[in-house]
Parts: structure tokens; sequence; C-alpha cells
């Protein structure tokens, strides 16, 4: 009686180990079965966040399968779809990209008001610099804008203009650059010979300028400057630097501080001849 009792759970363990390999084997046919009627279609995704107005780098793109009823209407498809292109709106990580919120550079900065962010203007701002004359600054570099004004000054041995110089504003990105006829060559990259977006053309010789977003306020300030005769210049900002300096002013009594100048002399050094 107890080997036949042994036998008999002997035989039940058997039984079940056959049930639960069978029953393993069904449900991962199940699945597969399952997996296989999942209807999927290849679309371009993000696989960083990408902001909108700027050029979207291969590096930042994938195409992977998604579930057809997560795809949306207009899903690109194929890597030259994105590559290259501007998006008019901020895409997320995973995000699949829309053909109609794509657009090539040169649509994006002809039509600015597709781009400015909201509670900003684009203005043109006239600049002398070199550094966009000499094509070393490119539309979405960003920019520190210097400027230099008189300033009138009342002081005990008389008021008169001083010239100040200001760090005006900072970490403003370079919409669009245009330049004069004379320093481009049919809107041709002078380095790599290709065309390049955001780079216009005007045929005043003076007309050297750039493409800013900025709040009202910060516009009317230039705009005056420019007005009452003052000068401005730009500084080129590291990619990624958007630090703010507290800088100071730059006058002759700054300058005299600074560098130990003596502004005030009397008796033999105020007529003593310049010997260089």
């Amino acid at each position: 009686m107890k080997n036949s009792g042994f036998i008999w759970w002997i035989g039940a363990l058997v039984f079940a180990g056959i049930a639960g390999v069978l029953t393993l084997s069904l449900l991962r046919q199940n699945v597969a079965s399952s997996e296989a009627n999942v209807n999927t279609r290849p679309v371009v995704v993000a696989v960083v966040d990408v902001p909108f107005r700027r050029s979207i780098g291969e590096g930042e793109v994938a195409i992977r399968d998604l579930p057809v009823d997560s795809i949306p209407e207009g899903a690109a498809t194929t890597l030259d779809q994105v590559i290259g292109k501007m998006s008019t709106v901020d895409i997320y990580t995973n995000e699949p990209f829309l053909v109609q919120q794509l657009v090539t550079p040169e649509i994006v900065t002809q039509q600015v008001a597709l781009t400015v962010p909201k509670g900003k203007i684009v203005t043109a701002v006239p600049t002398t610099s070199r550094l966009v004359s000499n094509r070393l600054v490119r539309p979405g570099d960003h920019i520190d804008l210097l400027a230099t004004f008189e300033v009138e000054v009342m002081r005990e041995q008389g008021g008169g203009p001083l010239p100040t110089s200001v760090g005006l504003l900072q970490d403003l990105e370079v919409y669009a650059i245009i330049l004069p006829v004379a320093n481009i060559d049919e809107g041709a990259d002078a380095v790599s010979g290709r065309s390049e977006g955001g780079v216009f053309r005007t045929s005043d010789a003076e007309g050297q300028s750039i493409l800013l977003a900025i709040d009202t306020q910060d516009a009317l300030a230039i705009r005056h400057i420019l007005d009452v005769g003052g000068e401005l210049d730009l500084a080129v900002r590291a990619p990624g630097d958007d630090t703010v300096a507290n800088v100071v002013a730059v006058d002759q009594f700054y300058l005299a501080d600074r560098y130990n100048i003596q502004l005030v002399r009397t008796g033999a050094s105020q007529s003593a001849p310049f010997i260089p």
C-alpha cells in the first residue's frame, strides 16, 4: 500500500509537470501570435528633445516600428524627410516627426513670424562687426550685444558728454543675417560652397545687419542708442554657454580706477611735452 501511494504521487507530479510544460508552450504561442498580429509601421522619432527653429541633426533621430493605431497622420517615414529640416514646434524624445511641421531653414528665416517666441519681436540690428562681414557668425549662434554711446554727465568742473560702453544684452540668438552683395556669393557658404539658410543679400553697401528676437523694451533701447549716434558691436558665445555676466559700464573713470590713471594733473605734468 505504501508503494502504491508513492507511485501515485510520482505519477501526479509527472502529469503536473507535463501539464505545466504544455501550458507554458501554449502561452508562448499565444504571445507570439499576439505580437505577430500587432500592425506596426516604421516612422522617424526623436531620440532626444529637439527644440524648434534649429536644424535637425542625424544623431537626433531614428526609425522605429510603432503600432499603426498610435502613429499620428503625417508622420515622417524616412530620414531624408527630417534631417536638415527645422521643426516649427518643440519635439520631445520618442515623439514622431510630422511632415507638416517640418520646413527648410530658408522657409523658416523668410517667414520669420513662424518662429518668433511668444512675447518677443524680431528686429534688424545694423552692425559693422567684422565677425559678421567675415562670415564668422552664422544663424543660430548666440551673441552678446555691446554698445558705446555718449552720456551727459554733470561734474564739479563742468558737464559734458562722456563716452560710455556697456554690455547691452546677453545671450541672444542670431535669427538671420543680412549681408551686402559684395560680402556674399549667391547665398553660398564661403567655406563649404553650400547654400546657407538664414543669410539674405542686400544691394545697400551699408545694410549689414543681424536679426534678433528680443523684448520690445530691449528693441527700444537699441533703437535709441542708434538714433543718438551710438555704435553697436557683438561678441560670439561658445555653444551652450547661457551664463549671464554682471558687467560694469566702462567710461574714462572706470579705466582710470582700474589702471590707476591720474585724471587730474597739475604743474609741470600738465605742461610737459609728450615724448614718444
